[in-house]
């Protein structure tokens, strides 16, 4: 027996009530002597044990009413009743609706479901109904939506079923991959908060393995509630895994996009499935327009293989450009999809303009400048898009840095305050650094101010290292193992190599440097490392410190090199099928984070930082597939005045524009590329306390959940005790009254 109202128990008190009024009504007679006393004290102690008897019975009466009721406020129940004669117990639910986008796989390819998703997930809806249909008369029911994020449709449990139906039947599936976690929390916090003899947890799901990469911090939740509340995994959807190719990177191979120039763009394409693809067609589309600018075929794509394929498309005017890459119809490409294309926006430039501040630049001999193998690398010929400038330290200025894409400082001494304000203010604005070193360099000087008073650099940099007047004894760069979206192409071999360049000496950067407490400042990557000569007998060596590594700062970008930008100290700068791309996806990375928002993960918001004479204007967002444009209102984040949209959560093209102007800006939103493995979770790696059900759209489906479902409340028996009481104190007291 349990209470499932404990705190109406401390009612128990109250039986002292009548007690106290008994003991208070209790006369007391003054003897007064009369002649007639004999005759009356015969007859008060002929009927006095009565009078005692029948005010006990009424008193007992009385107490037992007042503790009876107490009890039924409490809510007395046995949960583990072998008998279910009362009716079984009402149920508090939460049903939680897997609708990530896997849940749109079809189960005949081209095949479409139903309203809201393909056949898996109207399987789901039908299921999760089913559920809602088998509650006991009187239950009450919430309804989540969950992928990598927890929408509560119905997240305070209603008593109106209809209410979940109709929420149900509006369910659709989202663009988001898969964490089950965070919705498993959220109807434990929920179901946590009632004082419900039966509570359950019901979760709806294709069974797709990434979906319970918390499954430890699931079985956890369920062992700590374990006896409360009863977790259920309705399983739908095939066994197998079936067939997926998915699209799984689109990206601007040199990371520059002027107009009028031959783009390559890489495109990799997954086989997320077991058996071998043949004859894959990619094409690739700019601005919606209908006929592809190009096409590949790949004659076999390998069952886990990913294979990365060049496509080239050319702009021809300034702006925002939208571009894609799917196969041939990827609404019936495969049975999922979401995956069959991918997106993305690009903004076209007439040129882009760099500015290397050059510490050694009064050498006689202009190759013994810092900056002559900067600028032949960047612009090898005079009418090239990429036009550089040589400036030295002394004209640095904010006016001056303001008209460049990127800023580059080659062993530069030192920086004067106001230098330092000029870089801060140009970050603040979406300008990009890049920082090398050299023999000039006051290393106390950079790690003092530019690390530590203000963050700008990523790393502090450390006491040189190696012999430059030597070539025997050098480091080479890492070759394999990229994940910094400037290096990622290296990881294609067609792309080239770029680990063959040596460093003879360098100043080295470190990733675990303790960072500056400054709010601007974001936390350092490493963009690529060293790697050390592979011993005799080995193919590989080990990968070493950081040679470039780059953080955000406000809404700009640092790049910091760990040698030179000439070729004292690396002969980096004379490799140019290393150095050319290298510095153009630097440059590229950082012409794209100042267009920034321009390609974000589903669910990730959308945001324009508005400038200096931008601050009180409205911003419009226009989404495919909502029904009209959605309005912006300025607000302040960190430092900056930003428009945001938060509501990404639908894969595709968006337009925005600010309003009072005429030029429209794109931004694309990919879905998680995450949720394309399809490979499902073994039956008996479920949470071991949670019950499994498969859904086979069976009608013996209402008896398998109700299976566990034995236990009842005893507050309605215990009332009709209460209420049958009172009526018998009424009628005795009235009985005992007229015998008196």
């Amino acid at each position: 027996m349990s209470f499932l109202n404990t705190i109406m128990l401390a009612g128990l008190a109250a039986v002292a009530v009548p007690i106290i009024i008994h003991l208070l009504n209790r006369r007391k007679f003054k003897t007064v002597t009369w002649a007639a006393m004999k005759f009356v004290k015969l007859s008060v102690d002929q009927n006095q044990r009565r009078m005692r008897i029948e005010d006990l019975i009424l008193l007992l009466i009385r107490c037992a009413l007042v503790a009876l009721l107490a009890l039924a406020l409490a809510r007395p129940a046995l949960k583990d009743s072998s008998t279910d004669v009362l009716g079984q117990a009402k149920v508090t639910g939460i049903v939680i609706l897997d609708n990530s986008y896997s849940m749109d796989l079809r189960l005949k390819a081209g095949e479409s479901g139903d309203s809201g998703g393909g056949a898996t997930f109207e399987q789901a809806r039908k299921a999760a109904k089913a559920t809602v249909d088998a509650l006991p008369s009187g239950s009450a029911v919430g309804v989540l939506l969950a992928s990598d994020i927890v929408r509560g449709v119905i997240d305070e449990p209603t008593y109106d079923l209809n209410q979940a139906h109709a929420e149900l039947d509006r369910a659709q599936v989202s663009h988001h991959a898969t964490d089950l976690f965070p919705a498993v929390e959220s109807a434990v916090n929920i179901l946590k908060e009632r004082a419900d003899l039966r509570k359950e947890i019901y979760i709806v799901t294709d069974g797709q393995a990434s979906g319970w990469q918390q499954n430890a911090d699931i079985q956890k939740l369920i062992e700590d509630n374990k006896g409360d509340i009863d977790v259920y995994v309705l399983r739908v959807g095939e066994d197998t895994v079936p067939g997926n190719m998915a699209i799984t990177k689109l990206d601007v191979s040199s990371g520059l996009t002027p107009v009028k120039h031959p783009l390559r763009i890489e495109v990799e394409v997954a086989n997320r499935g077991k058996n071998e693809w043949q004859d894959v067609t990619v094409n690739l589309y700019v601005d919606e327009r209908p006929d592809p600018v190009d096409q590949v075929n790949i004659p076999a794509v390998k069952a886990g293989e990913t294979v990365p394929v060049p496509l080239f498309a050319r702009l021809e005017k300034e702006g925002y450009h939208s571009i894609r890459a799917s196969f041939n119809d990827p609404d019936r490409y495969d049975s999922l999809p979401a995956d069959n294309q991918n997106r993305l926006v690009v903004n076209a430039v007439s040129d882009v303009r760099v500015l290397v501040v050059d510490g050694d630049g009064a050498a006689s001999d202009p190759r013994d400048n810092e900056s002559f193998f900067l600028g032949v690398a960047l612009s090898p010929v005079d009418d090239h898009y990429v036009q550089v400038d040589i400036s030295s330290p002394e004209l640095l200025s904010q006016a001056i840095l303001s008209k460049y894409t990127t800023i580059v400082f080659a062993n530069v001494e030192r920086f004067t305050e106001d230098n330092i304000k000029a870089m801060r203010d140009y970050l603040l604005n979406g300008g990009g650094l890049i920082f090398y070193p050299g023999d000039q360099v006051e290393v106390d000087h950079y790690n003092e101010e530019l690390f530590k008073k203000h963050g700008i650099l990523p790393s502090p940099w450390g006491l040189p290292v190696g012999d430059a007047s030597q070539d025997e004894e050098y480091q080479e760069f890492q070759k394999r193992g990229y994940e910094h979206p400037v290096t990622a192409p290296w990881e294609n071999p067609e792309f080239g190599s770029i680990g063959s360049a040596r460093t003879f000496r360098w100043l080295p950067l470190s990733d675990e440097s303790e960072q500056p407490e400054v709010e601007e400042a974001g936390l350092p990557r490493v963009v690529l490392r060293y790697e050390s000569r592979p011993d005799e007998g080995e193919e590989e060596g080990e990968l070493g410190g950081p040679a470039i590594m780059e953080r955000d700062w406000g809404t700009g970008r640092v790049f910091q090199f760990s040698s030179t930008a000439d070729i004292d100290w690396s002969d980096l700068a004379i490799r140019g099928p290393s150095v050319v791309p290298l510095l153009y996806r630097i440059i590229g990375n950082i012409q794209a984070n100042r267009d920034s928002g321009l390609n974000l993960r589903v669910g990730e918001p959308f945001r324009k930082v508005l400038a200096a004479n931008e601050q009180n204007k409205e911003g419009l967002v226009f989404d495919k597939g909502a029904v009209q444009s959605k309005t912006l209102t300025p607000e302040t984040i960190g430092a900056a005045t930003v428009l945001q949209y938060p509501d990404t959560h639908r894969a595709g093209v968006y337009r925005f524009s600010i309003k009072g102007s005429t030029e429209t800006n794109l931004f694309a939103v990919q879905p998680d590329q995450r949720e394309s493995d399809l490979f499902k979770i073994e039956d008996g790696d479920l949470p071991a306390d949670a019950q499994l059900i498969k859904w086979e759209n069976d009608a013996n489906f209402k008896a398998k959940v109700q299976e566990a479902r034995v236990g009842a409340e005893y507050w309605l028996v215990i009332l009709l005790i209460v209420l049958a009481l009172a009526g018998l104190e009424t009628f005795l007291a009235q009985k005992f009254s007229q015998s008196k």
